[in-house]
């Protein structure tokens, strides 16, 4: 027996755990080993002194609570003690009742749980961040496949034309600038697949490629460019610019924006005319695309240039990126866009840089 007492002693004062003897009706600290002296700083004497109360953050009721669920049956929780200078650190507890000399008592042990907390936050960060990866790499996904829809399209047109034309019997001066027109949309769809694999717009971390661009030849190939499409569907797109416009400008990303803002207005646009203006005042210079289509609502006018989202019936299509893109790319540029509109009416994009 006297055997047992001195293990028992010997593994009570050099355990790496805390030990706490705890009266239960009071919550006097009973009993504490030197493990407990150095968690909480105190001394020994000064630990007996101590109810569990003032060693737990939480509100009495509920550590009285615990105590009683751990008299009856035994308890294991995660919770976080308070040292002698007022700090605090997490602990795993695990307590039970038991009859000590006449007197309820619950047996505590306690470890510090820091460490394994800091490796689960880190754990939590790297899921959170691994989560936001994945948010990423669906968002390029997305843009991709918007941004590359409108030159495959157009590629297609052009070579649906081009065939018509053959079928004819057409000169090869007739076959020659549908041909180049195709050829040069090819080319756009390459260094589009380039930029985008970088995904920097669905980053939100733009970079520009800065060049002197005049944006009266811009607005026109962009617009002849789309003539094909434009008259597949009987729209008209009128060009009212007054040259010259130059700036410095990254050229692809200004195209991606007037492409954008074009095949909206001839996807809602019903048909009809479109327009499109660019005029220069000082240093600034403001190009309007307009449409006399379906419009949208006023309440709808701010959250159409964020990310998916859309203002009009859900058989019309579309990922809600278009007018993301044009914003993200303005705004890169120091500009602004917005939009004047009128339902049932149509709608002016007024682009600022």
């Amino acid at each position: 027996m006297k055997h047992d007492a001195e293990i028992a002693s010997y593994v009570f004062e050099h355990a790496r755990d805390i030990i706490l003897v705890i009266d239960l009706e009071t919550g006097q600290v009973l009993d504490a080993n030197h493990a407990a002296e150095l968690a909480y700083q105190y001394a020994r004497d000064q630990l007996l002194g101590l109810r569990i109360f003032d060693l737990r953050v939480e509100d009495s009721r509920n550590v009285t609570d615990q105590m009683r669920v751990a008299n009856a049956d035994g308890v294991l929780f995660d919770t976080v003690h308070r040292r002698c200078d007022g700090s605090t650190f997490p602990v795993e507890v695990s307590s039970r009742g038991d009859q000590l000399e006449g007197r309820r008592c619950l047996f505590s042990i306690i470890r510090d749980i820091t460490e394994r907390k800091r490796l689960e936050a880190e754990r939590d960060e790297l899921l959170a961040a691994t989560q936001r990866a994945l948010a990423l790499r669906d968002d390029f996904l997305m843009i991709a496949s918007h941004e590359l829809r409108t030159p495959v399209t157009n590629v297609s047109l052009q070579l649906q034309r081009l065939s018509r034309l053959i079928a004819r019997g057409s000169s090869p001066a007739h076959l020659e600038p549908v041909g180049d027109a195709a050829l040069r949309e090819a080319g756009r769809l390459v260094t589009l697949i380039d930029t985008l694999l970088d995904a920097q717009v669905a980053k939100g971390q733009l970079e520009l490629a800065l060049a002197d661009v005049d944006l009266v030849d811009l607005i026109r190939e962009v617009v002849e460019r789309l003539r094909v499409r434009a008259e597949a569907i009987g729209s008209e797109i009128h060009i009212d610019v007054t040259p010259p416009i130059r700036g410095r400008w990254d050229r692809l990303r200004l195209d991606q924006v007037l492409t954008n803002l074009l095949v909206n207005a001839l996807k809602y646009g019903r048909g009809r005319p479109i327009r499109v203006e660019a005029r220069a005042d000082g240093t600034r210079v403001q190009i309007a695309v307009s449409d006399q289509g379906i419009g949208v609502e006023q309440r709808d006018t701010h959250r159409i240039f964020d990310k998916f989202e859309r203002a009009v019936p859900a058989h019309y299509g579309g990922f809600g990126l278009g007018l993301f893109i044009v914003g993200q790319i303005v705004e890169a540029h120091g500009g602004c866009v917005e939009i004047e509109s009128v339902p049932g009416a149509g709608s002016t994009f007024r682009v600022t840089l």
